[in-house]
């Protein structure tokens, strides 16, 4: 099955992403947009493991974030993976506490190496991904137009979940939700 490991998004946040997605459409720019009800912040991905591995990433995951606070973020500005002159990807970036969540993604990724369980071994950036761009076109002065609101929130979980790409976008499954202290 297909896992990932995430911390979930409080509603007025998804709200959020769904108001900047229609900003970027009324610009002309041509995404596959990601639904802002299963929008969420990816802190790993794993690919695809077998249910023999979901009790160790279970354990690691509570051992990892026993004594992990809420993590305070909030909505920065928009970007483009690679840039935003050649972009595949429009997202958000994320401010707050992003040392303490870069810790806890540390801490759960060293996790999954000493149990020699697979990740993306990307680097780690705290973003909220709107969407995959379709046709490209240089985003730079439509991102400096679009002024994204400073909504600040609480992480409060992480979960284990299993992903099911379907016709009609991806579908999560949530196997464990953690809450921090």
């Amino acid at each position: 099955m297909r896992a990932f490991i995430s911390l979930d998004l409080p509603d007025k946040i998804k709200t959020e992403i769904k108001k900047i997605q229609q900003e970027l459409r009324r610009t002309n720019v041509q995404a596959k947009w990601v639904d802002p009800e299963i929008s969420h912040l990816t802190l790993a991905f794993l690919g695809s493991i077998p249910a023999n591995k979901v009790a160790p990433i279970n354990q690691i995951l509570e051992n990892k974030t026993s004594q992990i606070k809420t993590i305070s973020l909030y909505l920065s500005k928009l970007g483009c993976f690679p840039n935003p002159a050649n972009p595949r990807v429009v997202f958000v970036d994320l401010g707050g506490e992003l040392d303490k969540l870069s810790t806890l993604t540390q801490k759960i990724r060293k996790g999954f190496i000493k149990e020699k369980i697979w990740f993306d071994k990307k680097p780690f950036l705290a973003h909220l991904t709107l969407g995959r761009i379709k046709k490209r076109k240089n985003l730079t002065e439509v991102l400096k137009k679009i002024k994204v609101k400073r909504i600040k929130f609480q992480t409060k979980e992480i979960s284990l979940n299993k992903s099911r790409l379907g016709s009609t976008g991806p579908a999560y499954t949530k196997l464990k939700k953690i809450f921090l202290t």
